[in-house]
């Protein structure tokens, strides 16, 4: 039987959207994503993950996947993703992040694109 933690999910989704939306730089994005995902798996797995394994958390919003873990945190959370829903969830957060890190990106290239061609006008 798969192990499940949409309740989590649930739990915390709300929260995750609002802090998303506030973001208003790529770095503000990369680190709701990494405090996020922290949050959630000492949440789920409070006996084994620390705010140390924060540091092995690696948004990359290049990747498919939009993150991925670093061995020790991974090493902890093989088995969890062999056998439950864990990965999916984490897929649909770091997707989130990624679209509002794309967006932020894009945003600020037509603002300095704007700026460009009302600056470089010869009056």
């Amino acid at each position: 039987m798969m192990k499940s933690y949409i309740k989590f999910y649930e739990e915390t989704k709300k929260e995750y959207h609002d802090m998303l939306n506030h973001a208003k730089r790529p770095h503000d994005v990369v680190n709701v994503f990494a405090k996020y995902t922290l949050n959630f798996l000492k949440k789920t797995f409070p006996d084994k993950i620390t705010d140390e394994h924060l540091n092995y958390i690696v948004f990359d919003e290049e990747l498919e996947e939009g993150y991925y873990f670093e061995e020790p945190l991974m090493n902890i959370l093989k088995e969890e993703f062999e056998t439950s829903d864990l990965p999916s969830i984490l897929r649909k957060k770091a997707k989130e992040a990624k679209d509002r890190y794309l967006h932020i990106v894009n945003d600020n290239d037509r603002t300095e694109t704007f700026r460009l061609s009302n600056s470089s006008k010869n009056y």
